[in-house]
């Protein structure tokens, strides 16, 4: 199942998550709530996927690329590094929007998985990054609240100018088939 992404104002976007509980109640396991986060990551091209993006209350994200994914339930960050890097970071709920943000080069996390199973990691690179970015979501917190008011300022202007550009372009298609 693709779900529908939330647009930045909507209140789930911006709320904490409580810790996901397995229940006899929900019709939806584990299984099926990281088959369909990861179903809807790819279909819209992105590296990870938070439940609350997509309207779901459950402190659940997933994170990959096309072969591989990591379905992170009630997931941790227990150790992080003091040395911060910055990386332009995009987002599915802004797309086209990149901005740079810094954060810890490293963490030290831990989350169960869709069976329930306890895992404990230690991220770097791009995984760290996205790791953080998605725990982000969970507590609530936008990633452009991370970031330099004048970087952001410059990431929105791109923004606009790339809309802008892309807008032009298709105009001239549309005139181009029309003649």
């Amino acid at each position: 199942m693709i779900y529908k992404l939330l647009q930045p104002d909507h209140p789930m976007v911006k709320t904490p998550m409580p810790e996901y509980v397995d229940s006899d109640i929900s019709d939806t396991s584990r299984k099926e709530i990281a088959e369909s986060l990861v179903e809807t990551m790819k279909h819209f091209g992105g590296i990870g996927l938070s439940a609350n993006q997509v309207g779901l209350p459950y402190r659940v994200f997933v994170m990959g690329d096309n072969e591989h994914y990591i379905n992170c339930f009630n997931p941790k960050i227990v150790v992080e590094s003091e040395n911060t890097i910055p990386i332009e970071e995009g987002c599915l709920t802004y797309p086209g929007l990149f901005v740079k943000i810094y954060r810890p080069d490293w963490i030290e996390v831990e989350f169960e998985d869709e069976k329930g199973e306890s895992h404990s990691d230690t991220f770097e690179g791009l995984m760290c990054r996205v790791f953080q970015h998605e725990m982000d979501h969970m507590d609530g917190i936008d990633f452009t609240s991370r970031a330099k008011r004048m970087d952001l300022n410059i990431a929105k202007r791109k923004m606009k100018r790339g809309k802008l550009k892309l807008k032009r372009a298709h105009g001239k298609d549309m005139l181009a088939r029309a003649s």
